[in-house]
């Protein structure tokens, strides 16, 4: 099955020439863009839209509109509200997905389709075929129409036991593709199941897999905008093949029932690349498995883009240019850390500087950024990898996590000799990273000559632009808003665009501490956490808690997010805050 990129014209005709100039006379790209992503176009194949779109230098709604123009096709976005069961009813699945069209309503006789290339002819005649209807053509996004093709065709995504049928356009890329199992059947439903598990995963943006193994139930749960979402629940039976299949793919040992294992594997699902980590851990009802999504494809990230904005994202932009000393990304497990670090590192990389990283594992790959991956079973530390970097003449090095005491001396070292270091931690906020780093064993004075700044983040999910609906704030909650009270803030009420959560996407908030000539003198003088917090904010530091408010006041979050994902330092009893 091919599927189109908006944009994506006929081979031979000169429709990327009408489109670039269109895009350049309007203002969207400059006469050097067009250049490099027709240069990029001649050398991959690919479509300019898609190039474009893809070098980041593009939005895909500004090339839809473009499009929309240059084609005479309206156009119309895909949402909850578009969407029309009967017009769903009319076109098979098989079909929709053949030719990457969905469709919208119908009235009559008449069905709306939305389609990526709406002037191909041979697919017109198709869908008119199959749904026994005169077709009216409108053109949106391929992701959008991809992304609803799985949304509302997935009554029956999953198969049934002893099911053969293709899985559909993904292809698996491991070492070892044969299942050694002795039950057919199951080894057949395994195949299709893993295939279809991870194709709807990408579709709904999980970042993992869950295959969890229950006393009477096989379930299949994703982590969507870090909460859990159930997929399906299959008969029991199929959980042993099903967790042997992950296995090979990832290179274990598929004999090997008692130790926990690790591995990954590469994934296409159309032209769509990902990189899947793969996990097993033994449990009391059989082996669990747990599938980490990696999409390199969605990486093309910035400061701004990950949440940065104003004086934090200026900040954040100084501190990362600076020619030596420790900047620390800190925040609990899946708060995004790693991907501030790489949007830092993408925006290092053009200013031409020698950059060596080593992680724990390498997570996605980062054009012009030498990268190194720990191995524990070589010997090949964080510590010792980190020494070793000393001796590749760097000019920044991105530790994935300080873990240790080891770990912490040698980058402070490899800051105080002219190296920049990038690093994260585990702590709860950017004050708190004081007492830990202390705790770990550094010297005050060294801690104040070498870290430059500490960034404290967490993730936050977007309210559903879909189904959001004006409340009054309630008066108990109004007392969080220490200036400037709104009297209404959005929430989302549940519809198929976010699956009944309420909720699309997550968003980043920073709490950015940097370390002023004032701090460093309260650091060395030992100084409580309360009183670095005070000065902190003196110093101009926005609490996670009042960046999450802000979100509320422009209605891209709830008031339930604040109270889930920040906690207000005042609040905290004084004889529970830690001091060094």
């Amino acid at each position: 099955m091919v599927r189109r990129f908006p944009g994506q014209e006929p081979k031979g005709a000169r429709g990327h020439v009408a489109l670039g100039r269109l895009l350049v006379d309007r203002g969207l790209i400059t006469e050097t863009q067009l250049e490099a992503a027709i240069g990029e176009q001649g050398a991959t194949g690919k479509r300019l839209g898609r190039v474009l779109v893809e070098r980041g230098v593009l939005t895909p709604e500004a090339l839809l509109e473009v499009l929309s123009e240059q084609l005479g096709v309206p156009t119309e976005r895909i949402n909850a509200y578009t969407v029309s069961p009967e017009a769903i009813a009319a076109l098979p699945e098989k079909v929709a997905r053949r030719h990457t069209a969905f469709p919208l309503r119908r009235t009559g006789s008449t069905l709306v389709i939305a389609l990526a290339m709406p002037k191909d002819l041979a697919a017109l005649d198709d869908l008119r075929f199959a749904s026994g209807c005169e077709i009216q053509t409108v053109l949106a996004l391929e992701d959008e129409i991809l992304s609803a093709l799985n949304r509302y065709y997935r009554d029956e995504w999953l198969p049934e036991m002893g099911a053969a049928e293709d899985a559909g356009s993904v292809v698996i890329d491991s070492p070892s593709q044969q299942l050694l199992t002795r039950d057919e059947a199951a080894e057949r439903s395994a195949l299709t199941i893993v295939e279809r598990v991870i194709a709807r995963a990408s579709a709904d943006d999980a970042s993992d897999v869950h295959f969890e193994p229950r006393q009477d139930e096989f379930h299949i749960r994703f982590r969507v905008d870090g909460t859990f979402r159930e997929v399906g629940i299959l008969p029991s039976t199929l959980a042993p093949a099903v967790v042997a299949r992950v296995k090979v793919l990832s290179g274990m040992d598929i004999a090997e029932h008692r130790l926990p294992q690790d591995g990954r594997f590469s994934a296409t699902i159309g032209e769509h690349r990902l990189d899947l980590r793969a996990s097993t851990y033994p449990t009391i009802h059989g082996e669990k498995a747990v599938l980490r999504l990696l999409d390199n494809g969605r990486l093309r990230l910035t400061l701004d883009r990950v949440g940065l904005a104003g004086a934090a994202l200026e900040t954040m932009r100084e501190l990362i240019h600076r020619p030596e000393d420790i900047l620390l990304i800190t925040g609990p497990t899946g708060s995004g850390k790693t991907s501030t670090l790489y949007a830092a590192l993408g925006e290092l990389v053009q200013t031409g500087k020698n950059i060596v990283t080593i992680e724990d594992p390498v997570e996605y790959s980062v054009a012009g950024v030498n990268q190194g991956q720990t191995n524990d079973k070589a010997g090949f530390t964080f510590a010792k990898g980190l020494r070793s970097l000393l001796r590749q003449d760097p000019d920044v090095i991105m530790v994935g996590e300080i873990r240790d005491c080891e770990t912490l001396e040698v980058a402070t070292e490899a800051s105080l000799t002219g190296h920049l270091v990038l690093s994260t931690l585990h702590t709860n906020s950017a004050v708190g990273t004081v007492a830990r780093l202390l705790d770990m064993g550094i010297e005050r004075y060294l801690l104040a000559s070498s870290v430059i700044g500490i960034v404290a983040q967490r993730l936050v999910r977007r309210v559903c632009t879909t189904c959001r609906v004006e409340l009054q704030t309630p008066p108990a909650l109004r007392a969080l808003f220490r200036n400037g009270e709104p009297s209404s803030y959005f929430r989302g009420e549940g519809c198929h665009d976010c699956r009944g959560t309420g909720f699309r996407g997550r968003v980043g908030i920073f709490e950015l501490l940097r370390m002023t000539d004032e701090l460093n003198e309260l650091v060395l003088s030992s100084a409580s956490d309360q009183r670095l917090h005070e000065a902190a904010r003196e110093a101009g530091m926005v609490s996670l808690r009042e960046e999450c408010l802000a979100l509320v006041t422009r209605g891209e979050t709830t008031l339930e997010e604040v109270l889930r994902v920040t906690h207000d330092w005042r609040a905290a009893p004084a004889d529970t805050r830690k001091k060094p």
